[in-house]
């Protein structure tokens, strides 16, 4: 998830970087168990506030991130 990040240029300020993986990467192993993809509404349900703004980025992130999980 670290590299997706890195990969989709999603680090601005750094403040929701922690919060925002690891709510990434539970979210993507609740899906995986449940044997399904990631929704819109999945990602919907990620609540960390991201001051800059770079939630279209973080969407492709987490699901780039997924796909090397």
């Amino acid at each position: 998830m670290q590299q997706a990040w890195i990969d989709h240029d999603v680090s601005q300020c750094g403040y929701c970087q922690p919060g925002q993986i690891m709510a990434a990467v539970d979210l993507v192993r609740r899906v995986a168990a449940e044997g399904r993809a990631i929704t819109d509404d999945d990602l919907d349900g990620i609540r960390n506030i991201c001051r800059c703004g770079t939630y279209p980025r973080i969407r492709q992130a987490i699901r780039a991130g997924a796909e090397r999980m």
